[in-house]
């Protein structure tokens, strides 16, 4: 098959998007595809990528796109996608992919749509950006009803496209095969001096909306009925917000109870799962996780979880498989509290050739059906 993916961003910017992006990409072209990434050439911020060498299994195809704000860039050209099978829009709530959605259309190319977290923008917690975010919602609903086929990730999701998309199917992201097989060289704890600690574990981007604050807000709560616990927050952290969270953890008394890493290392990164007793998913928001791909390392890993009632978590953490607190620290720490008193078991999580497999059958299916 010849497979144009169309996403708003890509490598070297990075997210779980842009992550999607690229693993699908790779699988389809090992399984022998020709496959084709559109994209920007921005950051999310609008600046210009420096992507370097495009050394990859796949073609890449940066377009000059006109940046106006985040979600609104078009593209100053659009080519043809007359030679692809099968077109997959990779996001419904950007300008630059609904362009190409449009171009797909009149070519009456097969198109496969991915939503994220449809209509979970409406309830951003800043009010008054809510009116501006209604119109990518109704890109959204157009999307739907312009597309053949319809992928969403969690059964939320699901049971909410059903009002506008007839053929629907439900595929989760994957994760790489290293996290089911990896024996890390690294001791995580021998390495920071952790060995007769509780470890909580936070791995996501250092930002307010993945709430590593809430996280630290909980921790005075936890420290007093468990003084032997401390939290570990691994991941990128762009803006410095680390900076924010060590004065917020030494107004609170618990400036040797926080260890902020920064970027790690992926093979750095499962060592700290592996040495973690929680690890926590704290994000603050309806739209913040569309999936949550450090909810399914966790639990490749073997991992309990603790999270918030952001919608991809609260649809997949089910009875038995972690615990879901409210959004308040207090919350937060009770859940962490039983967590670390009493461990759950994962639920099956699929690497990337198993979802590979499964795109690679609803294109089949959608270019029959066309």
């Amino acid at each position: 098959m010849r497979i144009a993916l169309v996403a708003p961003y890509f490598y070297p910017v990075t997210g779980g998007r842009e992550q999607t992006v690229l693993y699908l990409a790779e699988g389809l072209a090992k399984k022998g595809h020709h496959v084709c990434v559109f994209t920007t050439n921005r950051t999310l911020s609008g600046g210009k990528v420096k992507p370097g060498s495009e050394d990859w299994a796949f073609s890449v195809h940066r377009i000059k796109s006109a940046y106006v704000a985040f979600r609104v860039e078009f593209p100053l050209e659009i080519p043809s996608l007359k030679d692809f099978d099968v077109v997959h829009i990779i996001s419904t709530d950007d300008i630059f992919t609904f362009c190409f959605l449009l171009h797909a259309k009149v070519l009456r190319k097969p198109i496969l749509v991915t939503a994220f977290v449809p209509f979970a923008m409406l309830k951003h917690p800043r009010k008054i950006l809510r009116p501006f975010l209604l119109f990518f919602e109704i890109l959204f609903i157009v999307s739907m009803r312009f597309a053949n086929a319809v992928q969403v990730m969690n059964d939320i999701d699901l049971r909410i496209t059903k009002r506008f998309a007839e053929k629907l199917e439900m595929i989760p992201d994957g994760i790489p095969d290293r996290y089911f097989v990896e024996k890390p060289s690294i001791n995580f704890r021998e390495k920071y001096k952790l060995m007769d600690k509780e470890i909580i574990l936070f791995v996501n981007r250092i930002h307010p909306l993945k709430g590593p604050q809430l996280l630290i807000r909980a921790m005075p709560i936890i420290l007093k009925e468990d003084p032997n616990t401390i939290a570990v927050l691994i991941g990128p952290d762009p803006k410095g917000y680390g900076i924010e969270l060590e004065k917020l953890a030494d107004k609170l008394g618990i400036f040797d109870k926080v260890l902020l890493r920064g970027f790690v290392s992926e093979e750095e990164k499962i060592a700290a799962y592996d040495a973690a007793d929680v690890v926590v998913i704290p994000s603050i928001g309806e739209f913040t996780e569309g999936f949550s791909i450090v909810l399914s390392e966790a639990w490749a890993r073997g991992k309990t979880v603790v999270v918030t009632p952001s919608r991809a978590l609260r649809s997949r953490v089910k009875p038995g498989t972690g615990y879901i607190s409210d959004y308040s620290p207090e919350s937060l720490a009770k859940s962490i509290l039983q967590a670390l008193e009493s461990p759950t078991s994962p639920p099956k999580v699929y690497s990337w050739e198993e979802v590979t497999a499964q795109f690679e059958a609803l294109y089949t299916r959608i270019i029959h059906e066309a």
